[in-house]
């Protein structure tokens, strides 16, 4: 009774968002787009709990601000959130792919050149679809792109039936459900050659963790990458995608970090890549904090 009440679909997490933004894409003109993109982003400063997660965890990456100026910083980061969502979709529904820059594409052209799998590090900024969608168009090799699946029942069916519609033929998409099974089919796949695309930012539920340090905070980093890597004996390639205006996004690629076992410890040889991934997550943040689109505060003494 709960699921189909109706009210719950105008909840923030609830479908009527992305709905609403994909009739947008579809029917407002292009001058108007600002228009719709600001009333949507006024709407969610009224999510109070993603409000104050924003600003939160920006008094750790902006040590010293004030909380007034974390406020307009917080509208900042739903701004630009706000119009990766719209670019993502406008892609998925009218194949308008934005423009693009690259740093470290020597990164990307080494990945593709060695004959073993690999795995893509990414975070939650700028529009990981897109990110990914464009990757699988420039790359020989398969791409499974791992997600987290939507909190709403409603905005996971919505989401997972856009996917169904758009995916390429070099791309597929799971939703990570079951870690255990999964991580089962990820070793299957990199073993075989494929690119394995995961967020390691964020730890949800039924996710394996392991402690780390981010922006001088202990914080929990997902586990599976790095273990994943450490057992198929592939390399971790940090990728990042940051929204440069409208319908420009740079594509950052890192090099590569190696998780070697070392030693008869495997959480301290573990340890040694997950602090190159938070060093390197660090640094990006710090420079396109507006790009960072987490909503709860990413370590305990910020909550």
């Amino acid at each position: 009774m709960i699921r189909n009440a109706w009210w719950k679909r105008f909840l923030v997490r609830g479908v009527f968002w992305r709905q609403f933004l994909r009739w947008a894409v579809l029917n407002v003109p292009l001058f108007i787009e600002p228009i719709v993109e600001a009333s949507w982003t006024l709407f969610f400063l009224l999510w109070g709990p993603g409000r104050r997660g924003v600003m939160r965890n920006l008094t750790a990456i902006k040590p010293g601000s004030s909380a007034l100026v974390n406020f307009l910083r917080t509208y900042r980061v739903f701004w630009n959130f706000a119009w990766t969502i719209t670019d993502t979709v406008r892609f998925k529904e009218l194949h308008v792919i934005p423009d693009w820059e690259f740093t470290g594409w020597e990164h990307f052209k080494e990945m593709e050149s060695r004959p073993e799998g690999a795995i893509i590090l990414t975070a939650h900024m700028g529009s990981y679809d897109l990110g990914v969608h464009l990757f699988a168009e420039m790359s020989e090799r398969r791409i499974m792109m791992i997600r987290a699946p939507e909190r709403d029942e409603r905005t996971r069916e919505y989401e997972a039936a856009m996917h169904e519609r758009t995916l390429g033929q070099g791309l597929r998409i799971n939703f990570n459900t079951k870690a255990a099974e999964l991580a089962f089919e990820l070793l299957e796949a990199v073993n075989a050659g494929k690119i394995v695309a995961i967020q390691g930012d964020r730890v949800t539920e039924g996710i394996g963790s392991f402690p780390a340090k981010l922006f001088g905070k202990p914080t929990l980093i997902p586990s599976g990458p790095f273990a994943l890597a450490m057992a198929a004996r592939v390399r971790i390639y940090p990728l990042f995608v940051v929204r440069l205006g409208r319908r420009r996004y740079r594509l950052i690629t890192c090099p590569p970090i190696e998780v070697v076992r070392r030693s008869r410890n495997r959480d301290e040889d573990l340890a040694i890549a997950v602090a190159a991934w938070t060093e390197r997550l660090e640094q990006v943040i710090r420079e396109t904090w507006y790009q960072w689109f987490t909503f709860e505060p990413f370590a305990e003494d910020l909550a």
